[in-house]
């Protein structure tokens, strides 16, 4: 996969995390994260994988934007994406970084920060 098509793909999948309720079914959401995930939320709170597929079945829809993608491989099996989220009362920055494992890409850390 060229670094262009990583960036394709991360993108949809970060896309899917940040708006789960466009999912047919969100339980497919819990494959995109490893059972040893860690979140740095924006709020000071630390998630873990079933903290956060909690979340994900249980939010509800928001609106907010993806911008600023951008994807940085880190070997074969890993990459880190950099992206701002913007809401209507604020703007975060995000980093997540992603491995492949069995042929799948799952998120293994995600962090948010809020833009001063």
């Amino acid at each position: 996969m060229t670094t262009a098509e990583l960036q394709e793909h991360l993108h949809s999948l970060e896309e899917r995390l940040l708006h789960p309720d466009r999912e047919k079914s969100r339980d497919s959401l819990l494959d995109l994260i490893t059972p040893d995930f860690k979140e740095f939320c924006t709020s000071g709170r630390i998630f873990n994988a079933n903290q956060l597929g909690h979340e994900l079945v249980n939010s509800n829809p928001r609106n907010a934007t993806m911008s600023h993608f951008y994807v940085t491989p880190l070997g074969e099996n890993a990459a880190l994406a950099t992206y701002h989220i913007t809401t209507s009362s604020s703007t975060s920055r995000h980093s997540s970084v992603w491995v492949q494992r069995n042929g799948k890409w799952q998120m293994y850390f995600h962090q948010g920060t809020i833009s001063a």
